[in-house]
């Protein structure tokens, strides 16, 4: 059967959550089937083709045109047209596609059926959490209309397929929860290895800290975070200074100032992903307590190393951390607080190889190549 694949969020040197989800179920999709034949869409006014990520696989085809992007998007939103399969047909001389796969909500056409996976609503729950720019983004591309017309759907937990079926009123039969994988790489590292102690001093890391990793915004709740320390820092005078790593992302500067008011708290705007299990091998205790995710990866990579983990008890948080983590509500300071002074002082144990087994690429391109299948034995 002929697939066509979506690989716009592909076309970046450094690549988004959907990116990195994109990639490594793609790269264990290709390496399970030959039997489909696969068409990678892409568009790009420039020379994008150095970016992308190469699959080698005799069944797998690069599809790209070049078109200015906004005026694609445009043409799509207001015209329907052009229909992408047709596109790729056309340009293949193949008889049709039989399946479209958009990993994420992006702008669309196409006469064919549609497979699409579902990440999260946040953007329906704390649209606050959004630049005015991304609610507009939001309300144009239509996402419930989407979702609806799809043949079907991925959630990448149950908490995101219960949201679709409560808050858009979706048929669940044609959702399947599908766990996003985790990359071998994350793991405990020796405290010999030469390249943490690199990290360390390239880094200007403390023999002990405690570590958040993800974007500078509202939602992570890094703003309640601070409080909390600060509270703690109150009583708590051998307290770790508190690391945040991440990306600028909307309504940073409130945070920042926060940041800059303690000289225990530091910030690191950039590190690269390989840099990322080294900075969760040094950390004493990783925290996460963001208001909403829909999957959350920062959590279950840093217990992966071996690295303590405080996180939220809400949305998809509390189904795929559950028992692995100390919960907390992220509205209640007080509850931070308590959850940091007790896990400085206690390590959990935990099954890791279950975790592996559970959150694993393989597994979740089998599922979605069941998915996949599955459309042509109801034809």
């Amino acid at each position: 059967m002929n697939i066509a694949i979506d690989i716009r969020c592909l076309m970046e040197k450094q690549l988004t959550g959907v990116g990195e989800y994109t990639l490594n179920l793609l790269k264990q999709l290709f390496a399970i089937d030959n039997k489909n034949e696969y068409y990678l869409f892409f568009n790009s006014r420039k020379k994008v083709e150095s970016i992308l990520p190469r699959f080698n696989q005799k069944n797998v085809h690069y599809c790209g045109f070049h078109w200015p992007n906004k005026v694609l998007n445009l043409s799509l939103k207001l015209l329907k047209y052009p229909k992408l399969d047709k596109w790729i047909q056309r340009k293949f001389k193949i008889p049709k596609i039989d399946l479209f796969f958009f990993p994420n909500i992006s702008f669309f056409a196409t006469t064919c059926p549609y497979l699409i996976t579902a990440h999260d609503l946040s953007f329906e729950f704390f649209p606050e959490f959004l630049s005015f720019k991304r609610r507009l983004w939001h309300k144009i591309m239509q996402p419930k209309k989407i979702f609806s017309e799809a043949t079907h759907i991925i959630g990448v937990s149950e908490n995101t397929k219960t949201d679709l079926v409560n808050h858009y009123g979706l048929d669940s039969n044609k959702i399947n929860t599908i766990y996003s994988g985790l990359s071998e790489n994350f793991k405990t590292i020796s405290p010999d290895d030469s390249r943490l102690q690199k990290i360390k001093e390239q880094y200007s890391l403390p023999d002990k800290f405690i570590l958040l990793l993800g974007t500078i915004e509202p939602r992570k709740n890094i703003q309640g975070l601070i409080e909390a320390y600060n509270l703690l820092e109150q009583t708590e005078k051998e307290l770790p200074p508190l690391i945040i790593v991440g990306k600028l992302g909307w309504k940073f500067k409130k945070i920042l100032k926060s940041i800059s008011s303690n000289s225990k708290l530091h910030y690191i705007r950039y590190i690269r992903n390989s840099e990322k299990r080294y900075f969760y091998n040094l950390a004493s205790l990783f925290i996460y307590p963001s208001f909403y995710e829909g999957f959350g990866f920062p959590p279950l990579e840093a217990i992966l190393c071996g690295c303590p983990v405080i996180t939220s008890n809400n949305s998809s948080m509390l189904e795929i951390c559950g028992n692995k983590t100390i919960l907390i509500d992220p509205n209640n300071i007080q509850d931070i607080a308590d959850a940091i002074k007790t896990s400085l002082r206690e390590t959990p144990k935990l099954n890791l190889e279950q975790i592996k087994k559970t959150f694993n690429w393989t597994k979740s391109a089998e599922e979605t190549l069941s998915v996949i299948n599955s459309f042509f034995v109801l034809e």
